[in-house]
């Protein structure tokens, strides 16, 4: 009976027998690769719209090569050729997209650049397999603990406004409703102004935590948990966003943390390996990028676009399969994360300096929205913030530091013959004057009646409105969200 006692307490621990091997450090960048992938996924199939070639057959083709690579490199994780052709691939596919508005696509993009810069240059020193991925998970774990760190800054930061502290517009109301109406808490007021403090206090310590690494374990779990619900509010299309926050997880933790994650998962793979599993694997893989390429044909040849009741089971299927994986992945990090407590902190190896450009940029490029820049992809995602017109919400910054005149002048709509921006009509909305004139130019023969600057336009084109010269770089990185003038400013992305 102490026998067992004690195996069992070695096995929570992650202690190895005398009949384990010894696991590498750099185990820690096969287990990202497998979580890496899997939020390729989630990222790749949230736009069903770019699988049915209604983008076009050039981007298409990027998104199966990236579905392909990724279950691949599922198959097989220490395969760095294939971890570096999944992430050109995206990093490819986010040039072909822009401007590109998703914060979460914008992150991954710059981890993306990280992992082909990080790859190509171990393989440039012609080191062997084992010291080329433990080069390669020193660095792209900085860059990964940084990227956390920038995106839960912002977390905050952008959300110290007016609107976001009001529990009858807050977006953590907006997240809080769904989550708890089947116990008929929706409308608590305690429970509403709890999960605006939650949404802070929980962020906090998650950013906290990165850096004070004795305590690591707790900002880790709670961000686990607070990313791995959020999804399931079915609010949005979070799957994404959260399963890239656990792979970035996965590398940013303690070495012998994303050791104990590997070796865990390796372990309950193993039990239920057969002898063809290789095979078996590889078939699948075929069969699935086959029937995905099938799938895409076929709703492509029913349908121009998804109907509204087909995107609700697109989106319900894909959250039944997170909450399932990343349950399962959330467990696997809890315990292994338990099995290495009490930690103490060890020094950390030299990086390449170039390690810190990439989130220093990211960082740098999250400010736009204070200095009349861009207002999507900034990590302001359900922040209620605003900062156009010359105004803004915002209890720190309490006026736009506006280096640039993008969001000085505002169109409020008010009729169109396109019927999105009919939509935008009705609902009381506007557009920064730049995406208006982006908008005639993709539109030349629609029209719309706007008032801008206390100047009324009716049924202006294309044809009738001047449209000045933009240069590439602001065609391709400026984008912004529709503008709401209402107050308090509901809760949008």
């Amino acid at each position: 009976m102490a026998t067992t006692h004690v195996n069992w307490i070695d096995s929570v621990r992650g202690r190895a027998t005398s009949g384990d091997a010894k696991p590498k450090a750099a185990d820690g960048l096969i287990a990202f690769s497998v979580m890496w992938a899997v939020a390729l996924i989630f990222s790749t199939v949230s736009h069903p719209e770019l699988l049915m070639f209604q983008r076009g057959i050039k981007l298409a083709l990027v998104e199966y090569l990236i579905l392909a690579a990724a279950l691949a490199l599922i198959v097989q994780p220490r395969r760095l050729a294939l971890l570096l052709l999944l992430a050109g691939a995206m990093v490819l596919q986010y040039l072909f997209r822009l401007p590109v508005a998703s914060n979460n696509q914008t992150i991954a993009f710059f981890m993306n650049c990280a992992i082909v810069v990080a790859v190509l240059a171990t393989w440039s020193k012609h080191e062997g397999a084992d010291l080329a991925r433990e080069n390669a998970y020193e660095t792209l774990r900085m860059v990964a603990r940084l990227l956390l760190a920038t995106m839960y800054f912002y977390g905050i930061f952008h959300k110290i406004n007016v609107d976001f502290l009001d529990p009858d517009a807050s977006c953590a109301v907006a997240l809080y409703r769904p989550l708890t109406s089947t116990f008929g808490l929706e409308d608590n007021l305690v429970g509403r102004y709890g999960s605006i403090i939650a949404t802070f206090v929980l962020e906090g310590i998650a950013i906290v935590s990165l850096f004070w690494r004795r305590f690591f374990a707790v900002g880790l779990i709670l961000a686990l948990w607070f990313h791995y619900v959020i999804p399931i509010s079915a609010y949005s299309w979070y799957m994404d966003f959260s399963s890239l926050v656990f792979a970035l997880y996965t590398l940013s933790v303690p070495r012998e943390v994303s050791v104990a994650f590997h070796t865990r998962t390796s372990a309950i793979l193993r039990r239920v390996r057969t002898p063809s599993a290789g095979v078996s694997a590889t078939v699948a893989l075929l069969i699935g990028v086959a029937a995905s390429f099938a799938l895409a044909s076929y709703l492509r040849a029913q349908a121009s676009d998804l109907e509204v009741t087909d995107l609700m089971v697109w989106h319900s299927t894909w959250m039944v399969l997170w909450a399932v994986i990343g349950g399962i992945a959330m467990v696997l990090l809890t315990w292994s994360a338990l099995a290495a407590l009490p930690y103490r902190p060890q020094a950390l190896p030299p990086v390449p300096k170039w390690a810190y450009v990439l989130p220093g940029v990211l960082f740098v490029s999250c400010l736009s929205p204070y200095l009349g820049l861009k207002t999507e992809s900034s990590i302001a995602m359900f922040s209620n913030l605003h900062t156009e017109g010359g105004t803004t919400n915002h209890l720190i910054i309490t006026s736009p530091l506006y280096i640039a005149d993008y969001q000085r002048d505002v169109a409020i709509l008010t009729d169109s013959s396109d019927p999105s921006m009919q939509d935008r009509a009705r609902r009381g909305l506007g557009m920064v004057r730049f995406d208006l004139e982006r908008w005639f130019r993709r539109h030349p023969d629609d029209w719309v009646s706007f008032t801008m600057n206390g100047r009324q336009f009716n049924r202006t084109s294309a044809a009738t409105y001047p449209l000045p010269d933009y240069n590439l770089i602001e065609r391709e990185l400026l984008v912004f969200k529709p503008v709401d003038l209402a107050r308090p400013k509901v809760c949008t992305h």
